[in-house]
């Protein structure tokens, strides 16, 4: 019985099997991606303005009370200010009247973004604008301010 079944499939040219193979692949992933774009999305989108972002980055985290909840998605120059796109996880509520701010961990850490939660209703909408912000300045930014004062 095997050695009719092997005998068989060694019937078929090489050709038919490297069709079978690129199907094959092809479905899998045609199927991989549709499962992954069809899913509910379980973050939702940001928008800030900032005057100054030195060393945040896209990939830096977004985090509230220590805890990373997202990342920075997209940083551009927009009307004279920086706009920073980001995503956060749903299920973390952010309060409508929470502050955006920069922020290093330590002197010369990677910056990244933190919410400082208000005391408003939770947004519950799929895209938010922090319209309270605040800017970061970096040490070198800060000593060239004492600098001029000593002038």
């Amino acid at each position: 019985m095997a050695t009719k079944v092997i005998s068989e499939i060694e019937s078929f040219s090489p050709l038919v099997h490297f069709k079978i193979g690129v199907l094959t692949l092809l479905t899998s992933l045609s199927i991989l991606f549709f499962l992954k774009n069809l899913s509910t999305p379980n973050d939702f989108k940001f928008t800030s303005y900032f005057n100054y972002v030195e060393g945040l980055e896209v990939g830096s985290d977004v985090v509230i009370a220590g805890i990373v909840v997202g990342e920075i998605t997209e940083i551009l120059l927009k009307d004279g200010k920086i706009l920073v796109n980001g995503s956060i996880k749903k299920e973390y509520p952010i309060p409508s009247d929470s502050i955006a701010s920069i922020r290093s961990n330590g002197i010369f850490g990677k910056k990244s973004l933190l919410i400082e939660p208000g005391f408003d209703d939770m947004f519950e909408r799929s895209s938010y604008v922090f319209i309270n912000t605040k800017d970061s300045y970096s040490i070198d930014m800060f000593l060239r301010y004492l600098n001029k004062t000593n002038e």
